[in-house]
């Protein structure tokens, strides 16, 4: 694999030395001092929003340190990069020796996925450069301009984002819905069942657009790519190379400018204010967790792309501890859970235990009198719920009224999400009854509908509030965040990506015409 280009930060290193002009020295809080080194912008995470801010960034002539607490998954002929779902191990976890998409214990690694257990949900986050596009199932879809309005009220314009923004977004991933011939193959006959048995509900229907490579999944199918998504392959990452993750598409593209560096295994603990620029303290680690070094960088400007969970942590502890005093109460507050809700129907044996993935087929009920439901067909695999269950992820519009907290005798910024707030207790009614309208048409039994975990998490520092419409901070100039934490809890009853893709285009574009490029 051919290497980018060094940046001009690696090329100034090489002159300048450990004591040149790509370090200062900045004072710790205790009074003592620290060599950082010094770039042009930080982007504090590498999933959509962050390898879109990389890539505007160098297309703008601007360096950046894109700084990633994850390790690289490189795609390899042997198709062994990620763990397959019918043998969990360390890959799946992020430093964790257990997970709740499998009952197996598994060895501490720096793996793909984190379960963030907040005070009434459990999230989930990916983890490695590609950051969620890494374990998402690919579904790239707008919310329509109802459930749009629903989610954003009048934070943002659906015209301009429909005409604009996610076009842009559309076009930098690469997206494309199921060809007829993958599924009509054998591996895809639950799709095929889902879709009929949604049709026969009385439910919309559609094939959504995936970040998916067709051809390769042909290749899987043909059996000359090792069998990935046709197994159900997805959420610990596809082995065959099919998923268009932004490490090998949006983000490569930035490091290819020789503009964007990624800094892989850099985990990211403090931010705070110095002067008219910004610090940014890190613990370089291995592949156990195990802490190697404490770089530190100062840039001037800063994206923050973490994603919901990291960027509102970041933020609700700099501002509890002091580092970024100025921000305002908004910050931590109007996340949610994407009204996501885990549907299991169990009764009947599936039409084959190979379950043709990521996610293809869009069932709606967006009319349901409780709350619009949206379905996704959407298999989990054997062993994470065994091998005679349909599994399908409902979306909403949910209340965004959970919030992040900080405590000091942790030093860390928690969750808080009300489960029991009759407001989301309408929302899983509502899934609930649209749940029983699609097992009803097949006649299989409804086993579980939760909204106790969530891979959708939105909110914490949202637009127009916490932020000005260019998602820059209030109250601390050239402080960006430009992810999932920007959308009020939910988008439109859609997974996020495409959306959070969209407006992080919009954010950087903004932030480089009107603040970055004035001065």
């Amino acid at each position: 694999m051919t290497q980018p280009a060094p940046t001009r930060r690696q090329i100034l290193k090489r002159g300048a030395g450990a004591a040149g002009t790509a370090a200062l020295a900045v004072p710790l809080l205790s009074g003592t001092a620290k060599a950082a080194e010094s770039v042009d912008a930080v982007v504090i995470g590498s999933g959509y929003a962050g390898s879109v801010a990389a890539l505007r960034l160098a297309q703008a002539g601007i360096d950046s340190v894109v700084l990633e607490r994850g390790r690289r998954w490189t795609i390899t002929p042997s198709g062994d990069t990620f763990a397959p779902q019918t043998r969990p191990d360390g890959r799946t976890s992020w430093l964790s020796t257990t997970s709740p998409l499998t009952r197996e214990p598994v060895n501490l690694f720096t793996g793909v996925l984190e379960a963030y257990k907040g005070g009434g949900v459990t999230c989930l986050a990916g983890a490695g450069v590609g950051g969620g596009s890494l374990v998402n199932y690919a579904v790239m879809e707008a919310p329509s301009e109802r459930l749009f309005r629903e989610s954003f009220g009048t934070r943002l314009d659906h015209t301009e984002m429909a005409d604009i923004w996610y076009p842009r977004a559309r076009r930098l991933i690469g997206v494309a819905p199921i060809p007829d011939d993958v599924l009509a193959s054998r591996h895809y006959s639950d799709a095929r069942g889902f879709l009929t048995a949604a049709q026969r509900a009385g439910l919309g229907t559609r094939r959504v657009d995936m970040a998916i490579d067709w051809q390769t999944v042909r290749a899987e199918i043909a059996g000359t790519a090792v069998r990935s998504a046709i197994v159900g392959d997805a959420m610990w990452g596809i082995n065959s190379g099919a998923k268009r993750s932004v490490d090998r598409t949006v983000l490569a593209a930035a490091e290819a400018t020789g503009r964007a560096e990624v800094l892989p295994l850099h985990q990211v603990v403090d931010i705070r204010a110095f002067g008219d620029r910004y610090v940014i303290d890190c613990r370089r680690i291995d592949e156990q967790g195990r802490e190697l070094a404490r770089p530190r960088f100062t840039a001037r400007y800063v994206f923050l792309a973490a994603g919901s969970l990291g960027t509102t942590r970041l933020l609700v502890r700099a501002k509890a501890r002091g580092d970024l005093p100025h921000l305002n109460d908004q910050v931590g507050r109007n996340w949610g859970s994407g009204g996501d809700h885990l549907v299991a129907h169990a009764g009947l044996p599936l039409t084959s235990t190979a379950q043709g993935g990521p996610a293809h087929i869009l069932a709606t009920d967006w009319d349901n009198p409780k709350a619009p439901v949206s379905l996704l067909s959407f298999p989990l695999g054997y062993p994470a719920l065994g091998p005679l269950v349909n599994t399908a992820l409902a979306m909403s519009v949910a209340p965004p009224i959970g919030r992040f907290r900080y405590r000091a005798l942790s030093d860390s910024a928690e969750l808080y999400w009300p489960a029991a707030d009759p407001r989301i207790l309408r929302v899983t009614a509502a899934v609930k009854s649209t749940a029983l309208r699609l097992g009803a048409a097949t006649g299989l039994g409804l086993d579980i509908v939760t909204p106790l975990l969530t891979s959708h998490s939105t909110g914490g520092v949202v637009l127009g509030e916490a932020t000005d419409s260019a998602g820059q901070l209030i109250g601390h100039r050239n402080l960006f965040a430009v992810d999932s934490s920007l959308l009020p809890g939910s988008t439109g009853a859609m997974p996020p990506a495409l959306t959070t893709t969209a407006l992080a285009d919009r954010s950087v574009s903004r932030a480089l015409e009107h603040v970055i490029t004035t001065g």
